[in-house]
């Protein structure tokens, strides 16, 4: 059995969150379980799921703030033993390359070549043409086409034709 967790523990306070974030993951040390940190939560490997439970637990309650909130998402995978490096190892290989990537810093960007624009950002003519005349949605955001059209001439929700049959 193999099972990998994802802890979050987030003290509900203005400033810096180091030293509660060090006291969460110094608490780990006292259970049998693998873990790496990263700038967003900590990944935690244990052959139990009961051994991760009681560590997060204890990251938990190692928090002194009058509020803490403690996120924990359990991969726990009974057929078979897969530790979380042979994961990454699976995905590396169908990629054939390294999961992951540093981003150039701007001006590295600049020297190479223009920035790529995102495809959210991109728009078609018709977009541009809509938008410059003036044209938006109901609560201001870029135009949208009517819904389908409903017997009594008005049209029907996006949402309304999401959830009905098709019927024509």
């Amino acid at each position: 059995m193999s099972v990998v967790a994802r802890l979050e523990v987030i003290p509900t306070r203005e400033g810096s969150m180091t030293d509660a974030v060090a006291s969460a993951v110094g608490a780990l040390e006292d259970f049998e379980v693998s873990y790496e940190t990263t700038p967003t939560d900590t990944i935690i490997e244990a052959d139990d799921p009961t051994e991760v439970f009681a560590a997060a637990e204890a990251a938990h309650r190692s928090v002194t703030d009058e509020r803490v909130i403690t996120s924990l998402e359990i991969d726990d995978q009974r057929n078979r033993t897969q530790r979380r490096q042979e994961r990454v190892a699976s995905v590396e290989r169908r990629l054939g390359r390294p999961a992951k990537r540093e981003r150039q810093q701007m001006s590295e960007r600049q020297q190479t070549a223009e920035p790529r624009q995102s495809a959210e950002r991109k728009q078609s003519p018709a977009q541009d043409t809509r938008q410059s005349a003036g044209e938006t949605g109901r609560y201001g955001g870029p135009w949208n086409p009517p819904g389908r059209p409903t017997e009594s001439g008005g049209t029907e929700s996006r949402y309304l034709q999401a959830t009905r049959p098709i019927t024509r």
